[in-house]
């Protein structure tokens, strides 16, 4: 017994095979019947012969019993081949049900006689009697479905309508005409905005969501995509601030289209919505940085006209003049180096030192002590905190420390912090190098250093020409 499918028990139908087997074993039973007849007969005529009186009676015995024989053994192989045609044929009529029921077509069966295809055949029929009852209940279920899903369309809650908003990975929002209330949102959007969606119930209550322009004046109303878009407007596309459930304003990029039926009637409208924060934060960044570096190429070039300007008036020659200004730009072409890689933000003044103290004719690492706490200068009071520091490198290998073997330098700093505002204080003293005396004349580095480059430093530059060397006393903004 099996199991089936509306789960009532359906006898197994055996096989054909299995009708081919039993009609093998009947035929076998119909031949050794046929044999022992035989033998019984000539038995039989064997035994009459033994009382017979002569051979003519002997003969006429055994022809008989030959006779009944053979006539039983006829009988016998008639009856077999008419079974055999039956059970043929009830097989054909059985291979035909099949067919028709495999078909869904309609079944019918007259017993043919051969007991086990009838069997058989009553059990297909039974099955496809079954499965029309299946197929009609399904049949019906499935009207059932599609009503159900028509009324659910019309109530705005399609499960499949649900499951496509979702699978969106931007934020949707759906609004019906003319009125524009707003019917679905999808998970994204809440996503983005941290909080439920607003079911505003008129394009009047768009104000709701609380959406401002990059100046800071709010969106009106009619200016949504949304509401744009139920006006008929194709691909209406805005960029606003909108207020999270945080309370937090971020930038989204929004884009709509209307919705019309076959006539080409509004019938609705949809809107894409996008976080595009971090992208609008990265441009204003960038917008920033552009304005930063185009003030601190203008601030460049000023301090390159400038130390042209000032090395052209005490140059002798353009030979002095090519020389000491391209020593200069040099140096601040370095230190811009510098700046670039701190993004012109904050650079560490001991960095600075070290590329400003680079631009020397010679190595003077074992020469040149540093000590002092860790500071970082701003763009601007580093450039020009760079250039006079080259400035007393320069004087301190023509007349100071630098300008024998045994000068030295020490450069200490620490952070005065008794006024408002921290301030840097540097001082560069010389030691042990030839006798120094008051200049009756200075040169164009001690005015670029006390005109030029205190004054961008935001301080001030105190020189005393002692006869052990030179000290310098500088003091900047931090």
């Amino acid at each position: 017994m099996t199991q089936g499918r509306d789960g009532h028990s359906a006898r197994r139908s055996p096989p054909l095979s299995a009708t081919a087997k039993a009609d093998a074993r009947a035929q076998g039973v119909a031949a050794l019947r046929a044999a022992l007849a035989l033998f019984l007969a000539m038995t039989s005529a064997a035994r009459a012969a033994e009382g017979a009186p002569n051979i003519a009676e002997v003969w006429r015995l055994a022809v008989g019993a030959l006779a009944v024989a053979l006539a039983l053994t006829l009988t016998v192989i008639f009856w077999l081949v008419r079974q055999r045609r039956e059970a043929q044929r009830a097989q054909h009529e059985l291979a035909e049900l099949s067919l028709a029921v495999e078909a869904r077509g309609a079944s019918h069966w007259s017993d043919t006689g051969v007991p086990e295809v009838d069997a058989i055949a009553h059990s297909l029929q039974d099955m496809d009697e079954r499965l029309r009852e299946k197929r009609k209940r399904v049949s019906e279920l499935n009207d059932l479905l599609m009503k159900s899903s028509t009324i659910v369309s019309r109530a705005g809650a399609n499960l499949q309508l649900r499951a496509l908003l979702d699978a969106v990975p931007v934020g949707i929002i759906i609004a019906e005409a003319p009125s524009g209330r707003i019917v679905e949102g999808n998970h994204v959007i809440e996503t983005i905005l941290r909080r439920p969606v607003r079911y505003s119930e008129s394009t009047q209550a768009y104000s709701e969501w609380n959406a401002i322009h990059q100046d800071g004046q709010p969106v009106a109303n009619e200016q949504y995509p949304l509401a744009r878009a139920l006006a008929g407007e194709n691909h209406p596309q805005l960029e606003c601030k909108i207020e999270r459930g945080d309370g937090a304003y971020i930038w989204i990029n929004i884009v709509g289209a209307p919705i019309r039926d076959d006539k080409g009637s509004v019938i609705g409208a949809i809107v894409a919505i996008t976080d595009i924060d971090d992208i609008k934060n990265t441009e204003m960044h960038n917008q920033m940085m552009n304005r930063e570096l185009h003030h601190r190429v203008n601030n460049s070039l000023a301090m390159i006209q400038g130390i042209a300007n000032i090395t052209a008036r005490t140059a002798q020659d353009f030979s002095s003049f090519q020389q000491g200004f391209s020593h200069r730009v040099q140096c601040l072409s370095r230190i811009s180096t510098l700046l670039v890689q701190t993004s012109w933000e904050r650079t560490p003044l001991k960095d600075l030192l070290m590329i400003a103290l680079s631009c020397g004719s010679h190595d003077y690492a074992d020469r040149i002590s540093m000590s002092g706490e860790d500071v970082e200068l701003r763009s601007a009071v580093a450039s020009a905190l760079g250039l006079t520091i080259n400035e007393l490198l320069a004087n301190a290998e023509q007349h100071g420390a630098l300008s024998d073997d045994d000068g030295r330098i020490a450069i200490s700093w620490r952070i005065d912090r008794e006024e408002d505002r921290p301030r840097l204080i540097l001082n560069w003293t010389e030691t042990g190098g030839p006798k120094v005396e008051n200049p009756e004349q200075t040169g164009v580095g001690h005015f670029l250093i006390t005109n030029v480059l205190a004054r961008q430093m935001g301080g001030d530059v105190r020189l005393s020409y002692r006869a052990e060397g030179l000290q310098a006393e500088l003091s900047a903004e931090i």
